[in-house]
């Protein structure tokens, strides 16, 4: 009997702080062996899957205040961390100014899953598929580390820019332009108006999967009056690969007009430029012209409209 109580499992002990801060002093006391649980929909996955052991703290972040709600403010919607990804799809303001990542959230995962997975939770995977959308429309995020509050850009933050991310760092909500920008045309096919905003998002992959899209893209820009691009982010992400912007292919497509000549310079600049991954399900090569196809065959559809 004593030999069965050695060895019984040891279930992980549940902290459930209500301010941010007591939760980053929690992680800041436990380190590697606690981890930050919200909607927790990829984190069970890869325990039950052996992919990762079993913290031995967990720290709920589901009664933080601060980590809720949608709210339009001056300059920007204001979305918090633990905002399930179906509440991100239906809030009325992120319809109005968020409708690329909308459009990138009814392509992750099924229907029940996002009813609990999180914005949060879904950027702080590093490769979740709604970095593209926003680091395409130059979203933010609010980091709380401790007391402190401060603004990164969420390219930063991802690709661990110098004092942009911390291990104990907790994504406190998501900043997205209220502009312009954030509202253009969103139809899988294109038909942009001169001086009109346009963007794009595409996946290839497993929707049903919580293994990373094989290829996923994103792009933000404005086509002036006179026909000359403006204003552009680009950004691609896939497999195990952190999510990007490519800046090479935006200088090339700003203050530039769409032709033959300026797609295919854009192709291989994208081919060139991005640092996909190569895994066992596609290959770091496949990936690049992946990428550069998509990328460019959305904007031709946008120079023939």
């Amino acid at each position: 009997m004593a030999m069965e109580m050695t060895n019984a499992p040891k279930y992980p002990e549940v902290w459930q702080p209500a301010a941010a801060e007591e939760a980053w002093l929690l992680k800041r006391k436990w380190g590697e062996a606690a981890c930050y649980v919200s909607g927790g929909t990829l984190l069970r996955t890869q325990w039950e899957n052996g992919v990762k052991p079993p913290p031995l703290h967990i720290i709920s972040l589901e009664s933080v205040h601060e980590l809720q709600g949608v709210q339009l403010t001056e300059g920007h919607v204001s979305v918090g961390a633990a905002v399930t990804l179906n509440e991100c799809r239906s809030n009325g303001a992120l319809q109005r100014y968020g409708g690329l990542l909308i459009e990138a959230i009814e392509q992750i995962a099924a229907p029940s899953i996002r009813y609990l997975a999180t914005i949060g939770g879904n950027i702080s995977s590093l490769v979740g598929d709604s970095i593209p959308a926003l680091m395409a429309m130059d979203a933010k995020l609010l980091i709380v580390r401790g007391p402190a509050r401060h603004t990164v850009p969420i390219r930063d933050w991802v690709q661990g820019a110098e004092g942009a991310r911390e291990p104990d760092d907790i994504i406190g909500r998501v900043l997205i332009p209220a502009s312009a920008s954030a509202s253009p045309l969103t139809e899988h096919d294109i038909h942009a108006q001169h001086d009109e905003w346009f963007q794009f998002y595409e996946k290839v992959g497993r929707r049903e999967a919580f293994t990373p899209s094989l290829v996923t893209i994103a792009g933000v820009g404005r086509l002036s009056e006179d026909g000359v691009m403006q204003e552009i982010r680009l950004s691609a992400g896939g497999g195990a690969a952190l999510p990007d912007r490519l800046p090479e292919a935006e200088k090339a497509l700003s203050g530039s007009r769409l032709s033959e000549a300026m797609l295919s310079l854009i192709h291989q600049t994208i081919n060139s430029q991005y640092r996909a991954a190569e895994d066992l399900f596609a290959g770091s090569e496949y990936r690049k012209e992946a990428s550069a196809n998509l990328i460019t065959s959305r904007l031709w559809k946008l120079m023939k409209s």
